[in-house]
């Protein structure tokens, strides 16, 4: 009887698990498959770019690193591998076509990096595609020539002629010397008291002024111009995980600090890369580049059409086809809008099953500073911290808000602007 009663107990106990199955089993279909992915990503942490430079305006002798001024460090790809991988893996889960595996290198044709012609970019975009397969050596495409115009337009002179336009909107941006100066009276003071020597750091006391360098790209003076550069180098050491006491010379304790100390770093985008016609010269030729991977029907490049499209470049970049999307983002640690390093602009594309319409998801994410001090390996558990755009004629979906994608595109086209500019692309 013991024994019978057993037997109904495990039956039960099977049926249960079956019917439990049958249920978990019987998941609705997905609405929408992820086809293709388009981003554009920043490279990893590197140093400043002109320590001699930095040493000078400061009046004072800035830590030294690992690597060469503007190198990517180790930390740098270490980082960037792990936050592809976990994109990757993120864009696989929602049906993103790539089956390259350390068995199957027959499928690199899936994937494109392109990236700027500098050792950072080149590096980053190395560690990106080692990420995707370690055994399959995914070629990462860089130009042939000293610039790129998918990058360095304005280094080729794209604004030398619209100069004087850029400059009139400019000074429309900050009134009046007095005015500027007054609004960033505080944020100078602070980072004098953190930073400079005494009697040093004039360019602080300077007027904000916009010139062209000898390439004949726009370039601003003053205290946006050198504060921007200290800026960032303390947020890099800060993500390079220095000693707290090299951090600002030790005026740095948390996330928080490097943030208040980043303001004249977010004056130099919100003054120049973010006046329209300077976006336009700089990034339309990578913002269309971006649409033509996006448009299957689009007669391109094929290798634009890959389910994956990679350009690494730099903050610059990403602040100008920011500009022109008209994409405000706000990620934890950060001021508004700010392009951490790996800070990653992305086009997801879907088709909507039931409609066979195609969409498109436009978000920004980036590891935070902390993320990036602790080298985070980024996960299910500690996820990228992402902000995605919605237009009005947007909507939201269980994958995310998407846009349709051929009022997208026919609305982006609108911001791009023809440079005269014949040398060839990927070459």
């Amino acid at each position: 009887m013991i024994k019978n009663k057993l037997v109904y107990a495990v039956l039960g106990s099977l049926l249960a698990s079956s019917t439990s199955y049958a249920k978990t089993s019987n998941l609705p279909e997905p609405e929408y498959q992820l086809e293709q992915v388009v981003t554009l990503v920043r490279h990893g942490i590197r140093p400043q770019t002109n320590l001699s430079e930095l040493n000078e305006a400061t009046g004072k002798q800035w830590p030294s690193w690992s690597v060469p001024d503007g190198y990517l460090t180790q930390r740098g790809y270490d980082g960037i591998f792990n936050q592809s991988q976990y994109q990757v893996s993120e864009w696989k889960k929602s049906g993103l076509p790539l089956s390259l595996s350390q068995d199957n290198c027959t499928n690199q044709s899936q994937v494109f990096i392109w990236a700027a012609p500098d050792q950072r970019t080149k590096k980053t975009a190395d560690a990106i595609a080692s990420s995707i397969s370690p055994s399959c050596h995914i070629e990462v495409g860089v130009s042939g020539y000293k610039h790129d115009p998918i990058f360095d337009a304005l280094k080729m002179g794209s604004a030398t002629a619209s100069f004087d336009l850029i400059k009139k909107e400019f000074k429309n941006k900050i009134e009046s010397q007095k005015t500027i100066q007054q609004k960033y009276k505080k944020v100078n003071e602070h980072l004098r008291t953190a930073v400079c020597a005494p009697d040093s750091c004039e360019f602080l006391d300077k007027d904000w002024k916009l010139k062209l360098n000898k390439n004949g790209q726009p370039k601003l003076s003053g205290p946006a111009d050198e504060g921007s550069n200290i800026g960032e180098t303390i947020r890099l050491q800060y993500s390079e995980n220095f000693p707290l006491s090299q951090v600002a010379f030790g005026h740095v304790k948390s996330a928080e600090d490097v943030k208040k100390l980043m303001a004249l770093h977010d004056a130099k985008y919100k003054y120049l890369n973010e006046i329209p016609l300077f976006a336009q010269l700089g990034g339309s030729i990578l913002y269309q580049q971006i649409l033509d991977a996006l448009d299957s029907n689009k007669v391109t490049d094929q290798k634009l059409h890959r389910p994956l499209v990679i350009f690494v470049g730099h903050d610059t970049n990403i602040s100008e086809v920011k500009t022109l999307l008209g994409f405000n983002w706000q990620l934890p640690q950060y001021l508004a809008n700010d392009i951490p390093p790996g800070g990653t602009l992305s086009f997801a594309k879907y088709k909507e099953l039931k409609t066979g319409k195609d969409f498109v998801k436009i978000s920004f994410s980036a590891r935070t500073l902390d993320q990036w001090r602790q080298l985070t390996k980024l996960d299910t558990s500690h996820p990228l911290p992402e902000d995605t755009l919605k237009y009005p004629y947007c909507k939201t979906t269980p994958v995310g808000v998407l846009c349709p994608l051929d009022q997208f595109i026919q609305n982006a086209q609108k911001q791009i602007v023809r440079l005269d500019i014949t040398q060839p692309l990927y070459k």
